[in-house]
């Protein structure tokens, strides 16, 4: 099995429409979004909206200020990035990450951070990144 670490980027709030769909042109060509069927609020709650179209989820999300809700995706056949991941944080903030082959981090460090002029990069070493922009950046100022 492949030795693959997570990396993510942080987006702030102003920025994360535009910054979604372009991680989503760029980052996630050939990936397939893992769930069949999305619900919000996701295990907890009375749903407010519920779909089986991916498409339609991320519109509802995208619309929404201070939600929080994860989307995977996965592609197999990709030797780099086999997977990614869409965080939406309350604070407002997005968390866009891939699962990359240990080899090829740097070259993803460097595309996430020319790509989205953010050096806001955190590696999460098989764990969860926080879920708020506060903290992420407190991680990562202090390594």
């Amino acid at each position: 099995m492949a030795d693959i670490e997570d990396i993510y980027i942080a987006i702030e709030f102003s920025k994360r429409n535009e910054t979604v769909e372009a991680f989503t042109q760029k980052y996630l060509k050939g990936f397939k979004e893992s769930a069949t069927y999305y619900e919000y609020p996701r295990y907890k709650g009375e749903t407010e909206f519920e779909t089986d179209d991916y498409k339609l989820m991320m519109s509802y999300v995208l619309k929404r200020e201070n939600i929080e809700f994860r989307f995977y995706f996965e592609n197999k056949t990709n030797k780099e990035t086999s997977f990614a991941m869409i965080f939406f944080n309350k604070d407002g903030s997005v968390f866009l990450g891939l699962g990359v082959e240990r080899k090829f981090m740097s070259k993803y460090e460097h595309q996430l951070k020319h790509d989205f002029n953010s050096s806001l990069i955190m590696f999460c070493y098989h764990t969860v990144p926080p879920d708020n922009l506060a903290e992420f950046k407190s991680l990562i100022l202090t390594k």
